[in-house]
């Protein structure tokens, strides 16, 4: 069943945006890019994860919405730092708004809509050594 779209008056309805939390990975060698956090600290943490004793030979940028610019600068230049393989992968995924009345006569309401997804994972080359 189609539902037609609403007029949502701001005077009317404060929304929530909210994301499912199990979409999302929770590993150690995942950077989540927002519009709010420092570029700059994003890019020392990935640096971080790479050099932390050789523990990730990869890590996964991860963005949606807005943020999907950043995320690709960042990918980057973290490349352009450390010579990495990029594979990116997009996608669309499905989240909820939550609509809360201001006014007293109206009812609290939920909105779905579609936003887009880029996940970027970052490879070290593989290193050559000559053995004995």
């Amino acid at each position: 069943m189609s539902e037609e779209k609403f007029h949502r008056d701001p005077e009317e309805y404060a929304i929530f945006k909210r994301l499912n939390n199990k979409q999302f990975s929770k590993r150690l060698n995942d950077v989540y890019v927002t519009r709010k956090t420092n570029f700059k600290a994003q890019l020392e943490r990935c640096m971080k994860l790479i050099s932390s004793n050789g523990n990730y030979r990869e890590i996964t940028i991860h963005g949606m919405g807005s943020a999907l610019e950043r995320t690709i600068n960042l990918a980057l230049q973290f490349q352009v730092k450390t010579n990495c393989q990029l594979n990116t992968k997009i996608a669309s995924i499905e989240v909820t708004d939550h609509l809360m009345p201001l006014l007293d006569d109206l009812e609290p309401m939920n909105d779905t809509r579609w936003v887009s997804t880029i996940h970027i994972t970052c490879t070290l080359p593989a290193i050559l050594t000559e053995t004995k």
